[in-house]
């Protein structure tokens, strides 16, 4: 029997989780109720088909493979491995100590490239002061693959190929340490970055290079406060989402910008990335608060200097379509249920802007 889970989020379509691969489907009504049948009890399934007067033997057949094509492709479990191994074999005398939310960590490297992967956006958390030390994590390169443990505990072990996916379990286990959670604490993680006024935030989502993060600057030059870049972790108890203390990285093509709203934005060190991102700066961000923040509108960033300025409320299927695939939602029931509340309750909407005043001007519209 396959598990999952099946929720209304229009009035035309339906969302689906597999368990078995934890992944999120959007399909219409007419499709959904033939694939839960499907699901369900696949005799009546058949049956239903047959029951179609204009459907011939050889177009049932057509419809029952293709039904069984399209679970296999939602069930398949099919996801990067992540690699293990028992201890810690470089040695890592390269430190720096991160202090965030009144709580130290120790974070040890094998040596300075490996150090660079992490540092850059976390420069600012960089403390001489003698705090008490409360954790330990350590990142070494072993055969072209990154390992990360938590103290003794291998938290797992990457490829080059899969540096994303390395970075993105990094964050988690500081974000964990910092708040005092652990891992199942939390709903998920956005690839989106988030800001807050009047203990309301908002959720900027959009693909790389569209302006999320030189949006999220101008706005925290207009009154908004800044809560995460790129990296925005949601809790599982109440949806409510919380600060994550990595600098704003900033492209090359925005630096003259940034450098007329923020002052030493020109002594901040540049970092080259690779070829699609070029040339970026790490802007230090200013908390006002930590959170938790409610959070239940969602807005997609377009920057296009030629284009209109609009700011429309955008149905859930094309949201869903947008955001998922960038982010990481905890695998078990428990999870997915939240998730699909939190989707049934959160606002989405396409921001396309070339204007700056336009899109601050429209984003404070918002309520």
């Amino acid at each position: 029997m396959i598990s999952y889970l099946k929720e209304e989020i229009s009035n035309s379509t339906d969302l689906y989780w597999f368990k078995s691969s934890n992944k999120y489907v959007v399909v219409d009504k007419k499709f959904s109720e033939l694939l839960s049948l499907k699901l369900s009890d696949n005799n009546k399934f058949i049956r239903k088909i047959k029951d179609s007067p204009d459907l011939s033997e050889k177009k049932i057949i057509e419809i029952n493979n293709q039904m069984n094509e399209f679970i296999s492709e939602c069930t398949d479990n099919f996801k990067n491995k992540i690699l293990k191994t028992e201890r810690i074999s470089k040695i890592t005398e390269i430190y720096v100590k991160y202090t965030f939310n009144n709580k130290t960590i120790k974070v040890c490297f094998d040596s300075q490239m490996t150090k660079d992967l992490i540092n850059p956006k976390f420069l600012h958390l960089q403390s001489n002061e003698d705090h008490k030390i409360s954790g330990e994590l350590t990142v070494f390169s072993e055969n072209k693959v990154i390992y990360l443990f938590n103290k003794d505990r291998c938290v797992g072990g990457w490829t080059h190929e899969n540096m994303h996916e390395f970075q993105g379990k990094f964050s988690m286990e500081l974000t964990s340490f910092f708040y005092a959670k652990i891992e199942d604490d939390w709903m998920g993680v956005l690839h989106a970055s988030a800001l807050e006024k009047n203990n309301e935030a908002i959720i900027l989502t959009g693909d790389s290079g569209n302006g999320k993060s030189s949006l999220t600057t101008i706005l925290m030059a207009s009154g908004f406060n800044f809560v995460s870049d790129d990296f925005t972790p949601i809790l599982s108890d109440d949806s409510s989402i919380y600060s994550f203390p990595s600098a704003i990285s900033i492209k090359e093509n925005f630096f003259n910008k940034v450098s007329s709203i923020y002052n030493d934005f020109e002594k901040l060190k540049s970092y080259y990335i690779n070829d699609i991102k070029g040339w970026v700066k790490y802007l230090p961000p200013k908390f006002k608060d930590l959170g938790p923040f409610n959070c239940n509108k969602v807005i997609h960033v377009q920057y296009d200097v030629k284009g209109p300025n609009t700011l429309n409320k955008i149905d859930k299927t094309e949201a869903i379509k947008q955001f998922l695939p960038d982010a990481w939602i905890a695998s078990d029931e428990k999870h997915a249920k939240k998730f699909i509340d939190w989707v049934i309750n959160t606002e989405f909407y396409s921001l396309h802007y070339g204007n700056n005043e336009k899109a601050i001007n429209l984003i404070n519209k918002l309520k």
